[in-house]
Order: C-alpha cells, then sequence, then structure tokens
C-alpha cells in the first residue's frame, strides 16, 4: 500500500523546499558561532595560561640560581654593565661537594635585547662559552632583567645588598633584595 497525501503541510512525494533547507542551515549556523567562539577562547586562555605559567617557571630559576651564587659573591667583585646587553658579572668561591678545593669562578648573568620579543637569557662562567639559561629557554619569555638598587661600594658600612627585578613576557615581576654574606667594608 503506497501512502499519499500530505502530511502537516508537506507533500510526501517531494523533498525538502530551498527555504526549509535555508532555515536548517541558519538553524546549524547560529549554534555553530558560539560554539566555534567558545573554542577558539579556549585555546587563547589555554595558551595564555601556558606562557603564564612557562614565565614564572624560568623566571623561579634564573632568581633562584643568581641568588644562590651572588649571596656568596666576593667583596667587591660584583660589577653591572647596563645597556643591550644588560650583563651583571661577580666572582664566586666554589668548592666540591666535599666543601675542599676552593676556586674562584667569574659567573655573568646576561639579557639581551630586553624589553623585546628576543630578549633573550643567558649565564657562562669565564673559560666557557655563553649559554641560553635555563635551558629550553625561548626568546621573549623573560622580558626584563635587572639590578633596580645597591648597596656594594665595600668603602661604606654594611649590610651590602643588591635588589634584583625580573619581568616576564606575561607580565609577572619577581623582585627580590639578596643580602651579600662575603661582602666586607675595606679599610
Amino acid at each position: 500500500m503506497t501512502i499519499r497525501g500530505r502530511i502537516w503541510g508537506f507533500d510526501m512525494k517531494k523533498g525538502f523546499t530551498i527555504i526549509e533547507e535555508a532555515v536548517v542551515i541558519a538553524i546549524i549556523a547560529l549554534i555553530a558561532i558560539p560554539v566555534a567562539t567558545l573554542l577558539r577562547q579556549s585555546v587563547e586562555v589555554q595558551k595564555y595560561g601556558s606562557d603564564f605559567v612557562k614565565g614564572q617557571y624560568y623566571a623561579n630559576l634564573i632568581m633562584q640560581d643568581f641568588e644562590r651564587r651572588v649571596r656568596q659573591a666576593s667583596s667587591g667583585s660584583i660589577t653591572i654593565a647596563t645597556g643591550n646587553p644588560y650583563r651583571v658579572t661577580f666572582t664566586y668561591q666554589e668548592t666540591d661537594k666535599n666543601g675542599r678545593n676552593p676556586s674562584s669562578v667569574t659567573y655573568n648573568y646576561e639579557i639581551d635585547d630586553p624589553n623585546t620579543p628576543n630578549s633573550l637569557f643567558y649565564r657562562w662562567t669565564d673559560g666557557n662559552s655563553k649559554e641560553v639559561f635555563p635551558p629550553g629557554l625561548t626568546k621573549g619569555i623573560i622580558k626584563n632583567f635587572e639590578i633596580t638598587d645597591k648597596k656594594v661600594d665595600t668603602t661604606q658600612d654594611p649590610p651590602y645588598y643588591i635588589t634584583v627585578k625580573m619581568e616576564t613576557s606575561e607580565g609577572t615581576i619577581l623582585q627580590k633584595t639578596i643580602y651579600l654574606v662575603n661582602y666586607y667594608k675595606q679599610q
């Protein structure tokens, strides 16, 4: 038995009209546009979160490494070269695992092209080649590194200190005052 006739105004023998198809496409578009916008925003938030966390991670690694060494800097050895590149150099007494065999090592901490997307942080010791620090750091993550305040003139009375400020590309600022334990007043 063949069913013919009209159900809800549609002729069973014919397909959909162009108007009906246009209405369906419009409904799908109304649903798809907000979903696509939501997905795009989600990807942007994840990327921002990833860069934010990465910047904090690298800034903390640099600050911890710098603080550990500069705290023990030899008296009168800290020099700061401003400009591009910005470099902090100091001598540090390093020993083996058993605390013996001290040797004097000069450390260099440097940021090239500060406050640009090409900024890159380096650390090296004299006699070794300049290397990106920490390993895996990419351009632009650390935006700036500088000594904002200092008291390193050993003709003055202690305490001796430096204040380090570091900024990431996402705007996180890490600032710390480090007291220099091996600095002493020269007579």
